[in-house]
């Protein structure tokens, strides 16, 4: 099964018990420094499904004005498709990426493949990815340090909805403390 095939599952399963219905509305409100991260374990499968803002990854949020731009916009579509360097698992987990899956406004479709100009013709973009991992020994796994904020200089939180074996509960990653904590 592909991880786009799983994702909305995730994101309605991971909306359903973590949040409330007045909060569901408030989650994917469009903030500027604030990325929200869906993650759910289960089994030997850790899927992630990271939204931010295009002004936290590129720097504005509008079609590019000249190649400088269209680079930042190339340069931030290889970051995010860097799931080692925006994601670093315990090694004890022996977690293992499948290949990341790049959704950017504007494109038609959600492939990893495609030249996109990371702009919508509402003057707001929220860029998605979809991360997908294997781990050999998910009893180890204990946590996920956070790469993202060094990369993408502007985020300074991340909003997690994380669903584990142990149920749901929501964290806030900030910049200063980079790490999801799983398991203590």
């Amino acid at each position: 099964m592909r991880l786009s095939d799983l994702t909305p599952h995730i994101t309605l399963t991971l909306g359903l018990l973590a949040i409330g219905p007045t909060q569901a509305q408030d989650q994917h409100a469009h903030v500027h420094g604030l990325a929200q991260l869906n993650l759910a374990v289960e089994g030997n499968a850790v899927s992630m499904e990271l939204t931010a803002t295009a002004y936290d990854l590129v720097g504005f949020e509008r079609a590019p004005r000249d190649d400088a731009e269209r680079a930042r916009i190339a340069d931030a579509r290889r970051s995010l498709l860097d799931h080692a360097t925006l994601w670093q698992f315990n090694a004890a987990a022996g977690c293992v990426a499948e290949a990341p899956v790049l959704a950017v406004p504007g494109a038609g479709n959600h492939d990893h493949d495609h030249d996109h100009d990371g702009h919508d013709h509402e003057g707001h973009s929220d860029w998605q990815a979809s991360y997908r991992f294997q781990c050999q020994n998910p009893a180890a796994l204990r946590a996920i340090d956070v790469g993202a904020f060094k990369r993408f200089p502007s985020l300074e939180t991340i909003d997690v909805q994380l669903l584990t074996a142990n149920g749901a509960t929501a964290v806030t990653v900030l910049s200063a403390n980079p790490r999801i904590t799983l398991a203590p």
